[in-house]
Protein backbone atom coordinates (compact mmCIF):
# COMPACT_ATOMS: atom_id res chain seq x y z
CA UNK A 1 0.00 0.00 0.00
CA UNK A 2 1.58 3.53 -1.21
CA UNK A 3 2.28 5.91 1.84
CA UNK A 4 0.31 9.31 1.37
CA UNK A 5 2.92 10.68 3.83
CA UNK A 6 5.77 9.51 1.59
CA UNK A 7 7.24 12.95 2.08
CA UNK A 8 6.29 14.61 5.49
CA UNK A 9 7.38 18.07 5.38
CA UNK A 10 6.81 19.15 9.51
CA UNK A 11 6.53 22.69 10.54
CA UNK A 12 9.67 23.37 8.68
CA UNK A 13 11.21 27.37 7.94
CA UNK A 14 14.37 28.03 6.23
CA UNK A 15 16.01 31.69 7.22
CA UNK A 16 19.13 33.49 5.29
CA UNK A 17 19.44 36.63 7.87
CA UNK A 18 16.40 38.59 8.56
CA UNK A 19 14.57 37.00 5.43
CA UNK A 20 11.83 33.86 5.88
CA UNK A 21 13.03 31.95 2.60
CA UNK A 22 10.47 29.31 3.82
CA UNK A 23 8.08 30.45 6.65
CA UNK A 24 6.86 27.43 8.86
CA UNK A 25 5.21 24.95 6.44
CA UNK A 26 3.70 21.63 7.00
CA UNK A 27 2.44 19.33 4.46
CA UNK A 28 2.75 15.92 3.28
CA UNK A 29 3.62 14.30 -0.32
CA UNK A 30 1.65 10.76 -1.05
CA UNK A 31 4.56 8.08 -2.93
CA UNK A 32 4.59 7.71 -6.51
CA UNK A 33 2.68 11.47 -6.46
CA UNK A 34 3.66 13.72 -9.32
CA UNK A 35 3.70 17.18 -6.65
CA UNK A 36 4.95 20.66 -7.80
CA UNK A 37 5.81 23.08 -6.53
CA UNK A 38 4.44 26.72 -8.00
CA UNK A 39 5.06 30.13 -7.75
CA UNK A 40 6.91 33.54 -8.50
CA UNK A 41 10.42 33.95 -8.11
CA UNK A 42 11.33 34.39 -4.57
CA UNK A 43 8.25 32.58 -3.00
CA UNK A 44 10.56 29.90 -1.17
CA UNK A 45 9.70 26.69 -4.24
CA UNK A 46 13.52 26.46 -4.66
CA UNK A 47 14.54 26.53 -1.22
CA UNK A 48 12.44 24.12 -0.45
CA UNK A 49 13.60 21.82 -2.78
CA UNK A 50 17.34 22.23 -1.82
CA UNK A 51 16.18 21.15 1.57
CA UNK A 52 14.68 18.20 0.09
CA UNK A 53 17.65 17.44 -1.35
CA UNK A 54 20.19 18.02 1.03
CA UNK A 55 21.72 21.23 0.14
CA UNK A 56 20.24 23.32 2.71
CA UNK A 57 19.56 22.49 6.59
CA UNK A 58 15.92 23.58 7.71
CA UNK A 59 16.55 26.71 10.50
CA UNK A 60 13.55 25.43 12.24
CA UNK A 61 11.49 21.80 11.39
CA UNK A 62 12.62 18.74 10.00
CA UNK A 63 11.60 16.64 6.94
CA UNK A 64 10.68 13.19 6.58
CA UNK A 65 11.70 10.69 3.63
CA UNK A 66 9.69 7.52 3.62
CA UNK A 67 9.43 7.47 7.42
CA UNK A 68 13.31 8.49 8.06
CA UNK A 69 13.91 12.01 9.43
CA UNK A 70 16.43 14.13 7.09
CA UNK A 71 18.15 16.10 9.62
CA UNK A 72 21.43 16.09 8.95
CA UNK A 73 21.71 13.97 6.45
CA UNK A 74 24.20 14.90 3.41
CA UNK A 75 22.83 14.90 0.03
CA UNK A 76 24.98 12.20 -1.19
CA UNK A 77 23.31 9.79 1.19
CA UNK A 78 19.88 10.79 1.06
CA UNK A 79 17.27 8.46 -1.27
CA UNK A 80 17.20 11.57 -3.43
CA UNK A 81 18.41 12.60 -6.94
CA UNK A 82 18.08 15.60 -8.85
CA UNK A 83 17.52 17.12 -12.22
CA UNK A 84 18.94 20.67 -12.68
CA UNK A 85 17.54 23.74 -15.20
CA UNK A 86 21.28 23.67 -17.11
CA UNK A 87 21.01 19.70 -16.84
CA UNK A 88 24.64 19.69 -15.85
CA UNK A 89 25.49 17.23 -19.07
CA UNK A 90 29.40 16.38 -18.94
CA UNK A 91 30.31 17.88 -22.36
CA UNK A 92 33.73 15.71 -22.43
CA UNK A 93 31.61 12.46 -21.79
CA UNK A 94 29.70 10.29 -24.10
CA UNK A 95 26.33 9.38 -24.01
CA UNK A 96 26.90 6.01 -21.90
CA UNK A 97 29.15 7.42 -19.84
CA UNK A 98 27.33 10.95 -18.33
CA UNK A 99 24.35 8.29 -17.56
CA UNK A 100 26.78 5.63 -16.24
CA UNK A 101 28.20 8.66 -14.21
CA UNK A 102 26.49 8.04 -10.80
CA UNK A 103 27.45 4.01 -10.70
CA UNK A 104 31.18 4.44 -10.65
CA UNK A 105 30.91 3.59 -6.73
CA UNK A 106 27.90 0.97 -7.13
CA UNK A 107 29.68 -1.57 -7.10
CA UNK A 108 27.96 -3.57 -10.05
CA UNK A 109 30.16 -5.05 -12.88
CA UNK A 110 30.83 -3.30 -16.55
CA UNK A 111 28.64 -5.54 -17.70
CA UNK A 112 25.72 -4.90 -15.48
CA UNK A 113 25.95 -1.19 -15.80
CA UNK A 114 25.79 -1.98 -19.51
CA UNK A 115 22.81 -3.00 -18.83
CA UNK A 116 20.94 -0.61 -17.01
CA UNK A 117 22.32 2.47 -19.21
CA UNK A 118 20.57 0.66 -22.35
CA UNK A 119 17.29 -0.17 -20.34
CA UNK A 120 17.64 3.52 -19.52
CA UNK A 121 18.23 4.80 -23.07
CA UNK A 122 15.21 2.65 -23.80
CA UNK A 123 12.92 4.39 -21.10
CA UNK A 124 13.94 7.96 -22.48
CA UNK A 125 13.14 6.66 -26.17
CA UNK A 126 16.72 7.18 -27.10
CA UNK A 127 17.93 3.32 -27.93
CA UNK A 128 21.50 3.43 -29.90
CA UNK A 129 22.60 6.72 -28.62
CA UNK A 130 25.10 5.41 -25.99
CA UNK A 131 27.84 6.51 -28.33
CA UNK A 132 27.14 9.98 -29.13
CA UNK A 133 28.89 12.83 -28.21
CA UNK A 134 27.13 15.84 -25.51
CA UNK A 135 27.45 18.47 -28.34
CA UNK A 136 25.41 16.01 -30.90
CA UNK A 137 22.56 16.35 -28.81
CA UNK A 138 19.77 18.71 -28.93
CA UNK A 139 18.05 20.40 -26.24
CA UNK A 140 15.34 17.74 -25.39
CA UNK A 141 17.59 14.99 -26.02
CA UNK A 142 20.36 16.50 -23.64
CA UNK A 143 17.41 16.86 -21.10
CA UNK A 144 16.34 13.23 -21.30
CA UNK A 145 19.65 12.56 -20.59
CA UNK A 146 19.66 14.39 -17.91
CA UNK A 147 16.54 12.50 -16.51
CA UNK A 148 18.39 9.38 -17.19
CA UNK A 149 21.20 10.15 -14.88
CA UNK A 150 19.15 11.01 -12.49
CA UNK A 151 17.20 7.85 -12.53
CA UNK A 152 19.83 5.12 -13.26
CA UNK A 153 19.88 4.63 -9.32
CA UNK A 154 16.65 4.00 -8.48
CA UNK A 155 15.98 7.28 -6.08
CA UNK A 156 13.39 6.95 -4.13
CA UNK A 157 12.09 10.78 -5.20
CA UNK A 158 13.39 12.49 -8.25
CA UNK A 159 13.90 16.11 -7.52
CA UNK A 160 13.29 18.38 -10.39
CA UNK A 161 14.30 22.62 -10.70
CA UNK A 162 12.87 24.25 -13.69
CA UNK A 163 14.73 21.11 -16.09
CA UNK A 164 12.15 22.35 -18.80
CA UNK A 165 12.98 26.09 -18.84
CA UNK A 166 15.83 25.93 -21.88
CA UNK A 167 13.61 24.49 -24.05
CA UNK A 168 11.26 26.45 -26.60
CA UNK A 169 8.12 26.43 -26.66
CA UNK A 170 6.89 23.49 -28.60
CA UNK A 171 9.61 21.09 -27.61
CA UNK A 172 8.45 22.05 -24.03
CA UNK A 173 5.21 21.49 -24.74
CA UNK A 174 6.17 18.00 -25.87
CA UNK A 175 8.56 17.27 -22.85
CA UNK A 176 5.53 17.91 -20.73
CA UNK A 177 3.51 14.42 -21.36
CA UNK A 178 6.92 12.59 -21.75
CA UNK A 179 7.76 13.37 -18.51
CA UNK A 180 4.95 12.64 -17.04
CA UNK A 181 4.32 9.57 -18.80
CA UNK A 182 8.01 8.68 -17.84
CA UNK A 183 6.18 9.42 -14.24
CA UNK A 184 4.15 6.89 -14.55
CA UNK A 185 6.41 4.02 -16.32
CA UNK A 186 9.30 4.40 -13.46
CA UNK A 187 6.80 4.85 -10.41
CA UNK A 188 8.42 6.97 -8.41
CA UNK A 189 7.85 9.77 -6.57
CA UNK A 190 8.53 13.33 -8.38
CA UNK A 191 8.67 16.82 -6.95
CA UNK A 192 8.78 19.54 -9.63
CA UNK A 193 9.52 23.23 -8.95
CA UNK A 194 8.41 25.58 -11.68
CA UNK A 195 6.91 29.13 -12.01
CA UNK A 196 4.80 28.27 -15.39
CA UNK A 197 1.41 27.42 -14.22
CA UNK A 198 0.44 26.20 -17.64
CA UNK A 199 3.30 23.54 -16.88
CA UNK A 200 2.62 22.23 -13.22
CA UNK A 201 -1.15 22.05 -14.34
CA UNK A 202 -0.59 19.69 -17.24
CA UNK A 203 1.54 16.90 -15.36
CA UNK A 204 0.93 17.33 -11.62
CA UNK A 205 -1.35 14.77 -9.56
CA UNK A 206 -1.46 18.22 -7.30
CA UNK A 207 0.44 21.33 -6.54
CA UNK A 208 1.35 23.73 -3.78
CA UNK A 209 1.03 27.31 -5.13
CA UNK A 210 3.64 29.06 -2.61
CA UNK A 211 4.16 32.64 -1.96
CA UNK A 212 6.28 34.83 0.45
CA UNK A 213 7.60 31.71 2.26
CA UNK A 214 4.47 30.14 2.39
CA UNK A 215 2.23 27.53 1.22
CA UNK A 216 -0.99 29.24 0.06
CA UNK A 217 -3.23 25.90 -1.00
CA UNK A 218 -2.58 22.69 -1.89
CA UNK A 219 -5.07 21.17 -4.55
CA UNK A 220 -5.61 18.74 -7.63
CA UNK A 221 -4.84 21.57 -11.24
CA UNK A 222 -8.71 21.45 -11.53
CA UNK A 223 -9.52 22.18 -7.88
CA UNK A 224 -6.89 24.92 -8.19
CA UNK A 225 -8.69 26.32 -11.31
CA UNK A 226 -12.11 26.13 -11.06
CA UNK A 227 -12.39 26.66 -6.55
CA UNK A 228 -9.45 28.77 -5.79
CA UNK A 229 -9.93 29.40 -1.99
CA UNK A 230 -8.42 33.06 -1.85
CA UNK A 231 -7.97 35.82 -4.38
CA UNK A 232 -4.20 35.36 -4.33
CA UNK A 233 -4.74 31.94 -5.68
CA UNK A 234 -6.94 32.95 -8.38
CA UNK A 235 -5.29 35.24 -9.60
CA UNK A 236 -2.04 33.11 -10.45
CA UNK A 237 -3.40 30.40 -11.83
CA UNK A 238 -4.97 31.50 -15.23
CA UNK A 239 -6.78 34.77 -16.10
CA UNK A 240 -9.71 35.85 -13.91
CA UNK A 241 -12.43 38.71 -13.52
CA UNK A 242 -12.47 40.20 -9.90
CA UNK A 243 -14.97 42.56 -8.65
CA UNK A 244 -15.99 44.62 -5.55
CA UNK A 245 -19.02 43.40 -3.62
CA UNK A 246 -21.20 43.23 -0.94
CA UNK A 247 -22.89 40.55 0.41
CA UNK A 248 -27.16 41.08 0.59
CA UNK A 249 -28.18 38.07 1.62
CA UNK A 250 -29.54 34.11 1.08
CA UNK A 251 -32.34 33.25 -1.74
CA UNK A 252 -32.37 29.58 -1.20
CA UNK A 253 -29.03 28.34 -2.00
CA UNK A 254 -27.77 31.65 -3.25
CA UNK A 255 -26.25 34.16 -2.26
CA UNK A 256 -26.88 37.06 -3.32
CA UNK A 257 -24.54 40.08 -4.03
CA UNK A 258 -24.32 43.32 -5.58
CA UNK A 259 -21.08 43.56 -7.24
CA UNK A 260 -19.51 46.90 -9.40
CA UNK A 261 -20.08 45.92 -13.18
CA UNK A 262 -22.15 43.20 -12.38
CA UNK A 263 -25.32 44.58 -10.23
CA UNK A 264 -27.23 41.42 -8.72
CA UNK A 265 -25.22 38.56 -8.86
CA UNK A 266 -26.76 35.05 -7.73
CA UNK A 267 -23.92 32.72 -6.47
CA UNK A 268 -23.16 29.26 -5.12
CA UNK A 269 -19.77 29.01 -5.19
CA UNK A 270 -18.11 30.65 -2.14
CA UNK A 271 -14.94 29.92 -1.62
CA UNK A 272 -13.63 28.21 2.11
CA UNK A 273 -12.89 31.26 3.48
CA UNK A 274 -15.48 33.46 2.39
CA UNK A 275 -17.51 35.77 4.60
CA UNK A 276 -21.15 35.13 4.64
CA UNK A 277 -21.39 38.82 5.32
CA UNK A 278 -19.91 42.11 4.69
CA UNK A 279 -17.49 43.00 1.63
CA UNK A 280 -16.61 40.09 -0.97
CA UNK A 281 -14.67 39.89 -4.30
CA UNK A 282 -16.64 37.84 -7.13
CA UNK A 283 -14.37 36.39 -9.54
CA UNK A 284 -15.11 34.86 -12.86
CA UNK A 285 -12.74 33.64 -15.33
CA UNK A 286 -13.18 35.05 -19.05
CA UNK A 287 -14.74 31.41 -20.56
CA UNK A 288 -16.98 31.48 -17.79
CA UNK A 289 -18.88 34.17 -19.44
CA UNK A 290 -21.55 33.59 -22.31
CA UNK A 291 -21.69 36.25 -24.75
CA UNK A 292 -24.50 37.52 -27.18
CA UNK A 293 -25.13 39.86 -29.90
CA UNK A 294 -29.38 39.70 -28.47
CA UNK A 295 -30.81 40.30 -25.16
CA UNK A 296 -31.07 37.08 -23.40
CA UNK A 297 -34.60 35.74 -21.58
CA UNK A 298 -33.09 35.96 -17.97
CA UNK A 299 -33.57 37.36 -15.16
CA UNK A 300 -30.73 36.73 -13.23
CA UNK A 301 -26.84 37.10 -13.58
CA UNK A 302 -26.84 39.04 -16.84
CA UNK A 303 -25.07 42.31 -17.81
CA UNK A 304 -25.05 44.96 -20.81
CA UNK A 305 -21.43 46.32 -22.28
CA UNK A 306 -19.68 47.19 -25.23
CA UNK A 307 -17.15 45.44 -26.79
CA UNK A 308 -13.58 47.97 -26.57
CA UNK A 309 -11.20 45.45 -27.71
CA UNK A 310 -11.07 41.90 -29.86
CA UNK A 311 -7.92 39.47 -30.36
CA UNK A 312 -8.65 36.40 -32.62
CA UNK A 313 -6.59 33.41 -32.17
CA UNK A 314 -7.67 30.85 -34.47
CA UNK A 315 -9.59 28.24 -32.29
CA UNK A 316 -10.68 31.41 -29.71
CA UNK A 317 -11.19 34.87 -29.28
CA UNK A 318 -10.87 37.04 -26.49
CA UNK A 319 -13.33 40.20 -26.24
CA UNK A 320 -12.97 42.92 -23.38
CA UNK A 321 -16.28 44.14 -22.68
CA UNK A 322 -16.80 47.23 -20.89
CA UNK A 323 -19.96 48.13 -18.79
CA UNK A 324 -21.10 50.57 -16.57
CA UNK A 325 -19.95 50.84 -12.94
CA UNK A 326 -16.04 49.19 -13.36
CA UNK A 327 -13.05 50.81 -15.00
CA UNK A 328 -11.65 47.78 -16.37
CA UNK A 329 -12.94 45.98 -19.22
CA UNK A 330 -14.17 42.28 -18.64
CA UNK A 331 -12.06 39.45 -20.02
CA UNK A 332 -14.02 37.08 -21.88
CA UNK A 333 -13.14 33.93 -23.76
CA UNK A 334 -14.87 32.32 -26.38
CA UNK A 335 -14.80 29.64 -29.21
CA UNK A 336 -15.01 30.54 -32.44
CA UNK A 337 -18.01 27.92 -33.83
CA UNK A 338 -19.92 31.04 -35.35
CA UNK A 339 -18.90 33.00 -38.23
CA UNK A 340 -20.68 36.19 -36.40
CA UNK A 341 -17.66 35.61 -33.69
CA UNK A 342 -14.82 35.78 -36.05
CA UNK A 343 -15.66 38.44 -38.02
CA UNK A 344 -15.79 41.06 -34.52
CA UNK A 345 -12.72 43.09 -34.58
CA UNK A 346 -11.38 45.85 -32.19
CA UNK A 347 -13.11 48.44 -34.05
CA UNK A 348 -16.40 46.70 -33.78
CA UNK A 349 -17.81 48.69 -30.45
CA UNK A 350 -20.73 46.10 -30.61
CA UNK A 351 -23.11 46.05 -27.98
CA UNK A 352 -23.25 42.77 -26.12
CA UNK A 353 -24.61 40.92 -23.52
CA UNK A 354 -22.90 38.34 -20.51
CA UNK A 355 -24.55 35.83 -18.79
CA UNK A 356 -22.91 33.33 -16.31
CA UNK A 357 -24.10 30.44 -14.06
CA UNK A 358 -24.33 31.19 -10.40
CA UNK A 359 -21.75 28.61 -9.81
CA UNK A 360 -19.47 30.01 -11.80
CA UNK A 361 -19.02 33.72 -9.89
CA UNK A 362 -16.32 32.57 -6.94
CA UNK A 363 -16.95 34.52 -3.81
CA UNK A 364 -13.44 34.64 -2.32
CA UNK A 365 -12.08 37.27 0.71
CA UNK A 366 -12.25 40.59 -0.31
Amino acid sequence: MLRDDYIAIKNTSKHFGSVKAVDDISFDIAEAEFFSLLGASGCGKTTLLRMLAGFEQPTIGNIYIDGQPQAGVPPHQRPVNMVFQNYAIFPHLNVHKNIAYGMRKSGLSKAEVDRKVDEMLELIKLPGYGARGAHQLSGGQRQRIALARALIKQPKVLLLDEPLGALDKKLREQMQLELRALQRDVGITFVFVTHDQEEAMTMSDRIAVMSLGKVLQIDTPTSLYEVPQIKEVADFIGTINFFDGSIKGKEGDSTVVTAAGLGTVHSTAGGAAAPTSGDITVAIRPEKFNLSFQQPNADRNVVEGVIQAAAYLGDRSHYYVQVEGRDAPIAVAAQNAERQMQAITSESHEKVWLTWEQDFALLLTA
